[in-house]
């Protein structure tokens, strides 16, 4: 009885494993077939290029304390015009530079009572205006930056940023790499083709992947497997270009 056993389910387990190689078989042949009818190859095409910003943006602001409204705005007004002197000097023109509405609000203070609880009181009010400049002249913007440092030591109610720097005519910069990078694609396609033996056609669609702008610097990090990115820290930058392209093939 035990054998009869072993021989009942040695002969089910040959037919499960029967079963199982025959809807393998029927699996692999249907996805070779599908790639087989697809006729199509889709590659990846990359293109870089090193430019220089045509522009840039930087931001100077007054802020000061004023017992009252009318004493902070009086003495934002002061101090506002030694940035504008500073910014004249610098040889900004009236057209690079412009100002922004003036912002007064309450000041309060923070502080532990005897019970060692947080209060906070008013205090007077702070006021703050913004110069927002915008030029070509790059040099001059980083002359002014450095200038700058000497007026903030002497004059505390000035702040300032950092500088920011933009390309010019993005939409052509693409168009030259979206050229490139479709060439590159064409190539790593050809060399694809060869190991296969078989051939590349037509162009059947292609697609603009990550445009990325970062700095051109040896450590620089690039976004492109982000969707891209857009560095404005430096003057001198990289751009990459990404673009999927499918070909026939016979």
């Amino acid at each position: 009885m035990q054998n009869s056993n072993k021989t009942f389910y040695s002969a089910l387990f040959g037919v499960i494993l029967a079963l199982g190689l025959m809807a393998s078989s029927f699996i692999l042949g249907q996805q070779f077939k599908n790639l087989r009818q697809s006729g199509v190859i889709t590659v990846k095409g990359l293109a870089e290029a090193e430019y220089k910003a045509s522009y840039g943006t930087w931001t100077v602001s007054v802020e000061n304390w004023g017992a009252d409204y009318k004493t902070a705005m009086t003495e934002n007004a002061r101090q506002l015009e030694v940035a504008r002197a500073f910014l004249a000097k610098q040889g900004f023109s009236a057209q690079e530079v412009s100002l922004n509405p003036l912002d007064v609000y309450v000041h309060t203070e923070t502080y532990t009572d005897e019970k060692g609880k947080e209060k906070t009181v008013r205090n007077g009010y702070d006021a703050r205006r913004t110069l927002s400049i915008a030029s070509k002249d790059l040099a001059k913007l980083q002359r002014a930056l450095d200038e700058i440092n000497n007026l903030r030591a002497e004059n505390q109610a000035v702040n300032f940023s950092s500088p920011s720097y933009y390309l010019e005519n993005l939409e052509t910069i693409k168009r030259e790499l979206i050229s490139k990078a479709t060439q590159d694609a064409y190539v790593r396609a050809q060399e694809f083709a060869k190991t296969s033996n078989i051939n590349v056609g037509v162009l059947r669609s292609a697609s603009q992947g990550s445009f990325d702008i970062s700095a051109n610097l040896p450590d620089a990090e690039s976004q492109s497997d982000y969707g891209g990115g857009y560095d404005t820290s430096t003057i001198d930058k990289k751009v990459r270009l990404v673009v999927t392209i499918q070909y026939d093939i016979n």
